[in-house]
């Protein structure tokens, strides 16, 4: 843990995480700047075949009673080799000749030359324009007139001279062109050609065909050229690739190492929220900020409704289950019970009812069936009303029968919401759905349609025009006036546990935490809910409910 705090430490010495992972992406994209911008023209050769010619795979050897000219011959061509260079452009830019400082050149150890082609050029200009460049130097390495068309016209006599045992034209030396020299040089990007030279091995005692072939040139700037045949231990990727894995390793370390929000309570093990639907998301997010802090902590979430939670809480064995209950339950009084926020309800109706208020005696009378058409509340056209409820374990459901209707909910007597196809007895249209959102989108699409749900169930939809929020009596909720409006659907989200946790359980540290803990609140107060516990206190309003 101590080497982790230093990790960290060093991060912050650098800067920060900010500054590390700007450096990291620096070092991702400099091989490509380099490539791209700096040293964007570059040259790039292979030596693809450097071998002797022999005349086969086993050595010949001559008799005593082989022509003089076939035994010169056998041993003129155990001492040559042939070298196959391909050249390429594989920078980014084009190249001409006077992007030379100075020209790109080969030599070949001990061997000299004595013939040379160019092959395999991407077009026959290119191929033309190399060969025609082509000039071919001494040891010395003076400039030199000495063309390809030069070499190529002494082949005859160099021939000639082995052939004959020197006795043809012995006034006239044999050349030594140990390299060559490529004068204007122009490859467009992508372009390659490949250089075929053929050698002879000036040492005649040699046992071996010496293998060097060595390069000279330089691009003018910052261009290069780049001999991929030899492996460089040391290069620009490897360099970037090496400090970003170590400046990652770094980071996430450190990350790891980051000192703990002393706020916060830890502690470890497994807890599970069950209950209401509506806050449930509310207290996933909490619950994942919690679980961020402390690590050792893992809590999961289940909206089986407030009175599934609040049920199995009562059967549970343990302490490790927690329920939210949208409302306290009246069934089990003897629970431990804690009150998080405020929560308000509205009861909704499709936005072609043509209504925007009604009175909780016309809900009451809907749902005894006494009115069953929307004709008998606003007159007009006929428009059967169609009734969205929520399950039989909603607290919800629970809170409106209990708060509005004053009673339970009618008979179930629809599966789809259109007709009674349940149940064709009873003067109602009802069906059920199993969570608010779904009630929402049911009221929405269905004519004639009204429901309930909570506020923040239903947003989205008052945006969209395709429900209408009711007032009750022509009133609506307001906080700073909740018990003089006498707004009756609203009400207290508790936490339940089976007993009080114990101090320092992970059940007790978690419901502290949800409670009082800024981030708990910020995440209730950006869901829609008011919070009961403030800086000040608990909200008064909480205990009205």
């Amino acid at each position: 843990m101590a080497a982790l705090q230093l990790l960290g430490e060093l991060v912050d010495f650098l800067g920060g995480v900010g500054p590390v992972l700007f450096g990291i992406i620096l070092l991702l994209v400099t091989p490509f700047v380099d490539r791209l911008l700096v040293r964007r023209k570059r040259i790039s050769f292979r030596v693809l075949y450097n071998s002797k010619i022999g005349l086969g795979p086993e050595k010949y050897e001559p008799a005593e009673s082989d022509p003089p000219q076939l035994r010169r011959l056998t041993t003129l061509l155990e001492r040559m080799s042939i070298v196959v260079i391909r050249i390429r452009n594989s920078g980014s830019y084009d190249i001409d000749d006077d992007d030379f400082d100075r020209p790109l050149s080969f030599t070949f150890g001990g061997r000299v030359v004595w013939n040379a082609r160019v092959s395999e050029a991407t077009t026959d200009h290119l191929r033309t324009r190399l060969r025609n460049g082509l000039r071919f130097f001494t040891t010395a390495n003076r400039p030199s007139p000495d063309s390809l068309q030069t070499v190529r016209g002494r082949l005859g006599e160099r021939m000639a001279r082995w052939l004959l045992g020197g006795q043809a034209q012995q006034d006239n030396p044999e050349p030594a062109w140990h390299g060559v020299r490529m004068e204007d040089l122009a490859l467009k990007r992508g372009q390659r050609a490949k250089l075929v030279v053929v050698l002879r091995e000036e040492d005649p005692t040699g046992e071996e065909i010496t293998k060097v072939v060595e390069h000279t040139g330089k691009l003018r700037d910052t261009g290069m050229i780049k001999d991929e045949g030899r492996t460089r231990r040391v290069t620009l990727p490897r360099v970037s690739g090496a400090l970003v894995i170590v400046l990652t390793a770094l980071l996430v370390l450190s990350q790891l190492a980051q000192p703990r929000d002393k706020t916060v309570a830890c502690a470890s093990g497994t807890l599970r929220i069950e209950g209401s639907s509506v806050f449930m998301d509310a207290m996933r997010a909490v619950a994942e900020e919690y679980m961020k802090a402390c690590g050792d902590a893992t809590i999961t979430t289940n909206a089986n409704g407030s009175l599934g939670g609040v049920r199995d809480v009562a059967t549970a064995g343990s302490g490790d289950l927690v329920a939210l209950s949208d409302g306290r339950s009246r069934d089990y009084a003897n629970l431990y019970a804690e009150k998080l926020a405020i929560v308000v309800y509205y009861v909704v109706v499709n936005s072609g009812v043509g209504v925007t208020t009604l009175s909780v005696k016309d809900l009451q009378r809907i749902n005894s069936g006494a009115v069953n058409d929307w004709r008998r509340i606003r007159g007009g056209d006929p428009l059967p009303i169609r009734i969205v409820s929520r399950g039989g374990d909603s607290g919800t459901r629970q809170l409106y029968e209990q708060r509005v209707l004053g009673t339970g909910e009618n008979v179930l007597s629809s599966s789809e919401c259109l007709t009674r196809d349940r149940n064709a007895g009873v003067p109602i249209i009802r069906c059920e759905r199993g969570d608010n959102a779904k009630v929402i989108q049911q009221v929405s699409t269905t004519p004639g349609a009204i429901g309930y749900a909570d506020a923040q169930s239903l947003a989205e939809a008052r945006r969209a025009g395709t429900i209408t929020a009711l007032t009750l009596d022509g009133r609506a909720f307001d906080a700073s006036t909740a018990v003089e409006s006498g707004y009756p659907f609203w009400t207290v989200e508790y936490l339940y546990t089976r007993a009080k946790p114990q101090p320092g359980s992970l059940a007790a540290d978690f419901l502290a935490f949800a409670h009082n803990h800024p981030l708990a609140r910020g995440h209730l107060t950006e869901s829609g809910f008011r919070p009961c516990a403030t800086a000040e206190g608990t909200l008064p309003l909480c205990d009205l409910r």
